[in-house]
């Protein structure tokens, strides 16, 4: 059985389907201790992915602060100074999940390009470095 008609039938039955969203708890193959993108951070992406402002920023600190979600992305932290045109830099902290092969080449002290929220300018991604 496929795993939409797994929890399909588990719905009607009124099975739990436990925490892997799986009846029972199961796991597909491969993707244990992995989890699922949260809503909000893949709506924040998508918003300063239409509209955000790119700036130029300076890294500062960069911490893992998870599991690997379903795409194998790890979520990191990373404090940053922002620098935007015309306006005064300050200091956020960014949540942005990353592959490995992302990781290369972010060093602290690195300068990089962030993009932010306008109507939230401390919510912010990494754009490139």
């Amino acid at each position: 059985m496929g795993l939409f008609k797994d929890a399909r039938k588990a719905a009607q039955s009124g099975a739990s389907l436990g925490g892997a969203g799986m009846p029972g708890g199961r796991i597909p193959g491969g993707m244990a201790g992995m989890s699922m993108p949260d809503p909000a951070y893949v709506a924040l992406v998508n918003k300063i992915g239409q509209s955000g402002v790119e700036a130029p920023a300076e890294l500062h600190a960069i911490r893992a602060v998870g599991s690997p979600d379903m795409s194998g992305a790890t979520p990191h932290e990373f404090d940053v100074t922002v620098k935007p045109s015309g306006g005064e830099p300050y200091d956020t902290t960014i949540r942005q999940s990353m592959l490995d092969m992302q990781m290369q080449g972010l060093t602290e002290g690195k300068a990089v390009t962030v993009k932010y929220d306008p109507d939230n300018p401390s919510a912010a991604l990494l754009h490139s470095w």
